[in-house]
């Protein structure tokens, strides 16, 4: 039985030091950049009605990701929910590896279409400022 352990750790270091390096700078990912409210296969967002969409944002870099602000410029019509500490004025502190979540609810007021964007600000080596471009279209029930 303590062959196992022996070979699973021999077989992990192995294909570690196979793959690319880690950066060790912080580094910021999202997984869109774009976020489109209603948009796919011709389907648009009915007037007064609200629908919400998740950004992830990830550390993919060593040394912790502090993301210091996000923000919402444009189309009131788009709502922003932050994740806890920002909404309380402190940075998220991100370890590598680790996630957090931006909300975004759309609620479009008369048929027409809206645009703002969203602006991240952090530490990141890879692009301290990071912006989203978001977009939705209202339409008549």
């Amino acid at each position: 039985m303590r062959v196992r352990p022996l070979w699973l750790s021999i077989i992990f270091f192995t294909l570690a030091a196979c793959g690319e390096e880690l950066p060790e700078k912080p580094e910021l990912f999202v997984d869109r950049e774009s976020l489109g409210f209603g948009q796919e296969f011709g389907l648009n967002t009915y007037v007064n009605q609200e629908v919400t969409e998740s950004l992830l944002i990830e550390n993919r870099g060593l040394e912790p990701l502090e993301i210091t602000e996000v923000t919402k410029s444009g189309a009131t019509q788009f709502t922003v929910t932050l994740p806890e500490p920002l909404s309380k004025g402190e940075p998220v502190r991100l370890e590598y590896g680790k996630r957090t979540f931006v909300q975004v609810a759309f609620k479009p007021s008369s048929a027409r279409k809206y645009e703002a964007k969203l602006l991240i600000k952090s530490n990141a080596a890879n692009t301290p400022e990071k912006e989203i471009l978001l977009s939705g279209v209202g339409v008549s029930p």
